[in-house]
């Protein structure tokens, strides 16, 4: 469960928002019946229509289900009884190798010696893309499960030094160490039982995103982002978290999550088309000049309150963060030797999220998502707002292509450009029309691993009723 605190504005006390999401290991011995909960056939008794579920995946299970190879599940528990580990526990160090491949084989080796029992109970071996079948299915009827990429999420981490990442938020934004809370002791005491626990990090997240047509256009990203680092600072020791676990982990890591909206807006002012290498390129640019922003406004802050507690043998503090994203300028090389002197205030501090209300609120586009339509109603359970693209007029029109006519290879090119400059993730989702084949969804998903995005959010389809004909797509 994530407990995620949203400023809106930095007047006032932020709103907390209460939600659960499940993330599940691809080799669980679960697997199968986990991506059937949200199915709306078969037994209502294990449907759980309002939960928000997720895989997470490793590189070897991508590279089995490209190659049409077996894929060893397992029950968790008789892999810690057996083998003294918990599989989930590791990840690839490095692309192609590490200790999860590692700890996989000998799993499997003890699996095939009998050291689990018989095969079909505790573990099993199945196709791994009938595995891939079952994902994409579920996601075609429900939009879920949502895609965590292990290893790519983990080799980005940059406090490895302090944990690992299990899973996301959600919204598939957040990427931060969690760890279990454990109790060390138990007592009576006066006639009460008193309970010691030696907490665990349990993720919070300090959103605030700006909106980027507006700052773009109107000059206003030094000063804004300045401002939004700090804000989101403040939230942390402004808020009064109800869960104790909440509250150390919020003050070891101090994490926030800056994110942007308004990117569909902004490419329609500067008449740039979204399938082109004009968007991916300056989808590059704008991302890196907003990570070095953030990145220098939280040293600052460093400067003035101290930097955050684990700062100490973090890729921030070894520099392995600006060499694994090729920040190679003298203007990276100035900041990095600053912040290696300085610290830095937040262990985290970029995330897009969905921001579709608020964009609404704003007058401009959701996230980093082109629009629905050009002008459409956006319905909630009471009521309907309409909404019409912003700024939409003769020179703006024909750059506001709807979601459902866009080759979502290019919001895939563009996102693995931003993911390279965010230090946690993005809700990034996958439109798709309700024809689409499975080998054309399978393809998307393989080029989004491929391409080292993160997490993947939502895979939205279309109805029958919606795909018409393209006004954006005419000369």
């Amino acid at each position: 469960m994530v407990i995620q605190s949203s400023p809106l504005i930095n007047i006032g006390k932020p709103r907390v928002v209460t939600a659960i999401s499940v993330y599940l290991d691809i080799w669980h011995r679960d697997i199968h019946s986990f991506l059937s909960v949200k199915l709306n056939n078969g037994d209502e008794r294990q449907r759980t229509h309002d939960l928000f579920t997720g895989v997470c995946i490793p590189d070897l299970f991508m590279e089995k289900a490209e190659a049409r190879e077996e894929w060893y599940i397992f029950d968790p528990h008789t892999i810690r009884k057996v083998m003294g580990f918990s599989l989930e526990d590791y990840y690839d160090e490095e692309e192609g190798k590490g200790s999860f491949r590692t700890k996989y084989a000998e799993c499997v080796h003890a699996a095939e010696q009998g050291k689990f029992g018989e095969k079909g109970l505790l573990w099993d071996v199945v196709p791994a893309i009938e595995i891939f079948k079952g994902i994409m299915k579920s996601q075609l009827e429900t939009g879920t499960p949502y895609m965590f990429y292990r290893d790519t999420v983990n080799r980005a981490n940059p406090n490895k030094h302090a944990g690992i990442i299990y899973g996301s938020n959600l919204c598939s934004e957040i990427a931060q160490n969690t760890s279990v809370t454990k109790v060390t002791e138990e007592r009576l005491e006066d006639g009460k039982i008193v309970v010691t626990k030696e907490p665990g990090d349990f993720v919070t997240c300090n959103l605030s995103s700006i909106n980027l047509a507006r700052s773009v256009t109107e000059n206003v990203l030094e000063r804004l982002i300045k401002i939004q680092i700090r804000m989101l600072d403040n939230v942390i020791d402004l808020n009064d978290l109800p869960v104790l676990q909440a509250k150390v982990t919020n003050e070891k890591y101090r994490a926030v999550g800056g994110g942007t909206f308004g990117w569909h807006h902004l490419l329609a002012l500067k008449k740039i088309n979204w399938e082109s290498e004009e968007a991916i390129q300056y989808c590059d640019e704008l991302y890196e000049k907003i990570a070095y922003l953030s990145i220098q406004a939280s040293m600052e802050l460093a400067k003035e309150k101290g930097a955050y507690p684990l700062f100490k043998g973090s890729d921030w503090e070894t520099g392995a963060y600006f060499k694994k994203r090729g920040y190679e300028s003298e203007k990276w090389k100035e900041l990095q030797m600053s912040l290696k002197k300085n610290g830095i205030r937040n262990g985290y501090l970029m995330a897009v999220a969905p921001n579709s209300s608020t964009s609404i609120i704003a007058g401009s586009t959701a996230s980093i998502d082109p629009i629905f339509r050009k002008a459409y109603s956006e319905e909630k359970k009471n009521y309907k707002i309409p909404v019409t693209a912003p700024d939409l007029n003769a020179e703006t029109n024909w750059y506001y292509k709807s979601t459902y006519h866009i080759d979502q290879k290019w919001s895939i090119l563009q996102n693995a450009k931003r993911q390279r400059h965010i230090d946690q993730s993005i809700s990034f989702n996958l439109y798709v029309r309700n024809d689409i084949k499975a080998k054309e969804l399978l393809d998307l998903h393989m080029m989004a691993w491929k391409n080292k995005l993160k997490t993947t959010y939502y895979v939205r389809s279309t109805s029958s009723e919606i795909i018409e004909e393209c006004e954006s797509c005419h000369s």
